[in-house]
């Protein structure tokens, strides 16, 4: 059985390039970062706030604003030649 590491460095595109280089890491690690991820926080702000228009605004805000980051990241990387 191999691990899971194992098998995402095995990944391979088409081309024989790999899937999961150290660039795609970090623009990974910057979504997860900046991305709403705790539902019991969403339970908690609409619970507070009595209404969901926060609740769905903070994740909308939230999800944006981690995907603009994680593209800022990769294509950043990719200008200085880390791909």
């Amino acid at each position: 059985m191999k691990s899971l590491a194992k098998t995402l460095q095995s990944q391979k595109r088409p081309d024989g390039a790999p899937v999961y280089t150290p660039l795609i890491a970090v623009t990974l690690m910057v979504f997860y970062v900046f991305a709403l991820q705790c539902v019991s926080t969403v339970a908690i702000v609409r619970r507070e706030t009595n209404s969901w228009k926060w609740p769905i605004f903070q994740w909308l805000y939230m999800g944006v604003l981690a995907w603009v980051l994680a593209f800022a990241t990769y294509h950043l990387g990719r200008l200085l030649g880390w791909a």
